[in-house]
């Protein structure tokens, strides 16, 4: 079974933009990592400097690997000069996936 992980980004006053397109900056390198399915980058509604990334991998240790891969080359840190506090991360174990009416009418 797949692991959702989940890493949120509090961003210093104003920075949300320059730390939402660093994750895009590296997004391919980030979905040739071994384990990893999928990567959505998303941001607050109500605060542009609360960025999270959504991702989906193999294994739980598939991230854990790419995060240690990361801060070993810089990656981290630089990201970390960014925010307001360290990242929030959460592993998932997806229970149920459906979707709803709203996503039929929008297929062509």
């Amino acid at each position: 079974m797949s692991t959702l992980v989940t890493a949120e980004l509090f961003a210093r006053p104003g920075r949300g933009d320059d730390v939402a397109q660093l994750l895009l900056d590296v997004l391919g390198e980030s979905l040739k990592h071994e384990g990893c399915e999928q990567i959505r980058i998303l941001r607050d509604q109500n605060d542009a400097d609360h960025v999270t990334g959504l991702t989906q991998w193999t294994e739980p240790h598939n991230y854990t690997d790419y995060l240690a891969w990361r801060t070993e080359h810089g990656f981290t840190a630089t990201f970390e000069a960014m925010l307001t506090r360290p990242l929030v991360i959460h592993y998932y174990d997806e229970i149920y996936r459906g979707q709803g009416i709203a996503a039929h009418v929008n297929e062509g």
